[in-house]
């Protein structure tokens, strides 16, 4: 009887506070000791870069499928598109037009930095984002790690929000701009944005670590605080989050798949107007509810 040789699979870590390539499994067909490689990675790691792979939409979809159920975003104008019918919870992310009209969200401008759906119930945990097409240059993701903007808070600072909430607005993205189906609220007072409130600290079900749980600045308000004082510590703990020595940059390639915890990560992604077309395809997995 012939022995089949399985290529040994290779987590190789980035120099940078989080991230690493996993090199060496089937993403086509991924068995359950392939899932598990990437789930350690993700576990240790926080980011996962898979290069030099080749899927399609349909095995894209069952690759993240096998790691937890998926979610569409959510459908604020009750008349979401689907761009891609074989995955109709699959998004495309993208600056491209067909017969005048945008193919996706969120255009060619900068994305501050965010965590995936923290603006509803229970939060994205794993997003899968993969490159169909990128600009000569520009549109780079970045990814901060959020144990680190945690740990370094001083003891005083973790006491007085350690049993602190945090509303995150549901009504604006991360730039200020009113979602469809919000266009009639006309304030900007985050004591008065709707939005359901999580844990400012927030500890991860499988590591148990302690991470800093930010979501995205903009309307973000903190219940039962004074607004100057909810504004002041929110401006102090967000200055300990995506500092240069917690950061990961990834530069995109065709065909790049990245995988990312949002549990304990951040992202923010550079503008790149001017300088060609970025389409993207975006899978999320519905996490829990943070604790």
């Amino acid at each position: 009887m012939t022995e089949t040789f399985v290529a040994p699979s290779t987590i190789r870590p980035t120099e940078a506070a989080l991230g690493a390539d996993v090199l060496g499994v089937n993403l086509q067909s991924p068995s359950s000791r392939d899932i598990s490689v990437i789930r350690d990675a993700l576990r240790d790691h926080l980011v996962v870069r898979l290069r030099g792979y080749t899927l399609d939409d349909v095995a894209f979809t069952r690759l993240a499928e096998q790691f937890g159920e998926l979610e569409g975003s959510p459908d604020f104008s009750r008349s979401r598109a689907v761009y891609v019918p074989e995955s109709p919870k699959m998004t495309v992310v993208s600056n491209v037009t067909e017969d005048g009209k945008p193919v996706g969200d969120h255009g060619d401008g900068e994305l501050n930095w965010h965590t995936d759906q923290g603006f509803v119930e229970r939060p994205s945990g794993y997003t899968f984002l993969l490159a169909r097409e990128t600009p000569s240059t520009g549109g780079d993701t970045s990814f901060a790690n959020m144990y680190r903007a945690y740990e370094r808070l001083s003891d005083e600072v973790k006491c007085k929000i350690a049993r602190l909430k945090l509303k995150h607005q549901e009504s604006h993205t991360a730039q200020g701009i009113p979602r469809p189906g919000y266009r009639d609220i006309n304030t900007s007072d985050p004591r008065e944005l709707p939005g359901p409130q999580h844990p400012l600290v927030r500890t991860h079900p499988e590591s148990k670590r302690k991470a800093l749980y930010l979501g995205r600045r903009f309307g973000a308000y903190i219940p039962g605080l004074p607004l100057a004082e909810s504004e002041a510590l929110l401006d102090l703990l967000w200055s300990s989050a995506g500092r240069p020595e917690d950061v990961w940059t990834q530069e995109w390639k065709v065909g790049d798949l990245i995988v990312w915890d949002n549990r304990c990560t951040m992202h923010r992604r550079d503008a790149f107007a001017g300088f060609g077309r970025r389409r993207m395809h975006r899978l999320t997995t519905l996490g829990e509810r943070p604790q």
